[in-house]
C-alpha cells in the first residue's frame, strides 16, 4: 500500500517532470529559431558585391569553407569544379575564404582563374565570422543547406564529386 504522503510526492515528481519536459521542448524550439536567425550572413564577394545568405532562400546552397593556402582545399577543387559544371543550374555554390587577411581579392581572383571556378567567392569579414556561426574549425568544410535554410549535410575534409553531387541532388529532388 502507498501512503498518502508517498502519492503526493509521486504526483509532485510527475508535475515537476512534466514542467521540465515542456521547458526543454520550448527551449529547444527557441534555440532552433535563434539558430535560424544566426544562419544568415552578409559578406563581400570578390566582385565587390554583398553576398547575403537569405537572398538564396528557396534554393539549395553549398557553402565551401576554404583558404587558398590549404593543400586539401586545393586538392578538392577538381571535384568541386566538376560538380559545379555538371549541375550548376540546380544549386548555389559559395566559397568562403576563412583567412581574409591572406586571401585578398587579387589572391582569390587568381584562384578563380587557376581552377576556372566560376561561382561566388567571398571573404569571411562578418562579425561574428561565418565560420563561427557554422562551427567551422577545419578546412575544407562543406555545408549544404536545403531550400528552407536548414543544414542537411556537413563534411569536413575533401569530399568526392559523386558524394557531393548525390547530396545536392537529393535535396533538389525533395
Amino acid at each position: 500500500m502507498t501512503s498518502v504522503d508517498g502519492s503526493k510526492s509521486k504526483n509532485l515528481s510527475l508535475i515537476i517532470f512534466a514542467v521540465v519536459g515542456v521547458s526543454i521542448i520550448a527551449g529547444g524550439w527557441y534555440l532552433i529559431q535563434i539558430q535560424r536567425i544566426k544562419m544568415d550572413f552578409s559578406i563581400p564577394d570578390i566582385d565587390g558585391n554583398t553576398v547575403t545568405l537569405s537572398d538564396y532562400s528557396g534554393e539549395v546552397v553549398v557553402l565551401d569553407f576554404m583558404a587558398t593556402w590549404c593543400g586539401p582545399c586545393r586538392g578538392a577543387m577538381r571535384d568541386l569544379v566538376s560538380v559545379h559544371k555538371d549541375i550548376r543550374d540546380q544549386f548555389v555554390l559559395i566559397s568562403i575564404s576563412v583567412d581574409p587577411n591572406f586571401d585578398t581579392v587579387p589572391v582569390l581572383w587568381d584562384w578563380v582563374e587557376e581552377y576556372d571556378a566560376n561561382w561566388i567567392h567571398a571573404r569571411d569579414l562578418a562579425d561574428p565570422p561565418v565560420t563561427q556561426q557554422f562551427g567551422v574549425s577545419e578546412i575544407p568544410t562543406y555545408v549544404i543547406l536545403d531550400r528552407d535554410g536548414e543544414i542537411r549535410f556537413r563534411h569536413v575534409g575533401p569530399v568526392s564529386a559523386l558524394k557531393l553531387k548525390t547530396e545536392i541532388l537529393s535535396l533538389v529532388n525533395e
